[in-house]
């Protein structure tokens, strides 16, 4: 009987691969509270978070999901020495342009924002995998439908839903880690239970207090290939969207003797020279 050791098998153990996945680049992802729960203490490249929001289609949660995504994906655009490109999938026609203008940056450092509008489920797909596979693209920002099929159409059953969304999930994580751009994709929250790729799984939430300019969110992460964050005992954290600016607001917590602390002080606005 021939024995093959390990390392003629080309697979890595949990070491091996713990320490490929540390030498790839950890961008902040503009917000304190946020990075605190990624496991690797902000966004890595080349990965996928998936971002759960309960009513994607509307509603406080959903738009907030988006907004975050979005927010991300321009700080990871414009962390680069040269400002990357954000491509946006939208297949359902929610996406507003002007929303996340003021975080794209301004002057030499603003971000480039391209949008896709496939029509059919397998364009959705194949949209996401190709824009992932690109060099030049720092973050893709899609919301894919929980039934959508790589074969085309709706599926019927959600084993088969789920199924679908593993393959395509599987596709889409390769070709980001072959790329180093990052995929963000908002879903319901109700997707929870179905297999998943990402390196995190965030559940976002409204909080009360915020307004039209200024979106208040409760962020949990519920999930993801990668255990034990930067912070590992927090389970749940705030994070406060200046919508105006672009920018992370401020998020106090008032403690037991009634004493604001702030987390997160308020960055400088960008001002054009």
């Amino acid at each position: 009987m021939v024995t093959i050791g390990w390392e003629a098998t080309g697979l890595l153990d949990g070491g091996q691969l713990a320490a490929r996945e540390a030498v790839r680049e950890v961008v902040a992802s503009g917000f304190r509270s946020l990075d605190a729960l990624l496991p690797a203490g902000g966004v890595r490249r080349g990965s996928l978070i998936e971002w759960l929001a309960g009513g994607v289609a509307g509603g406080m949660a959903g738009a907030g999901a988006m907004s975050l995504a979005g927010a991300v994906a321009c700080r990871l655009a414009r962390a680069a020495d040269e400002p990357g490109t954000i491509v946006v999938v939208d297949r359902t026609g929610w996406f507003h342009p002007p929303a996340v203008l003021p975080w794209l940056g301004c002057g030499a450092e603003v971000a480039r924002l391209v949008v896709a509008r496939p029509a059919h489920d397998d364009d959705e797909i194949w949209a996401i995998d190709q824009a992932l596979r690109c060099a030049g693209v720092a973050a893709v920002l899609a919301w894919p439908r929980a039934t959508a099929s790589p074969g085309g159409g709706l599926v019927a059953g959600r084993r088969c839903a789920a199924q679908s969304w593993t393959i395509a999930m599987r596709r889409w994580q390769l070709a980001a880690r072959s790329s180093g751009a990052v995929g963000l994709f908002v879903r319901p929250a109700m997707s929870q239970g179905e297999p998943s790729f990402a390196e995190a799984r965030i559940a976002v939430a409204p909080s009360p207090g915020g307004t039209l300019l200024e979106r208040r969110l409760r962020l949990t992460r519920v999930g993801g290939a990668w255990a034990g964050g930067a912070d590992a005992d927090e389970p749940a954290v705030d994070v406060v969207l200046d919508m105006a600016r672009g920018t992370a607001g401020a998020v106090r917590h008032r403690g037991a003797a009634g004493v604001a602390r702030a987390f997160e002080p308020r960055e400088a606005a960008c001002r054009a020279s």
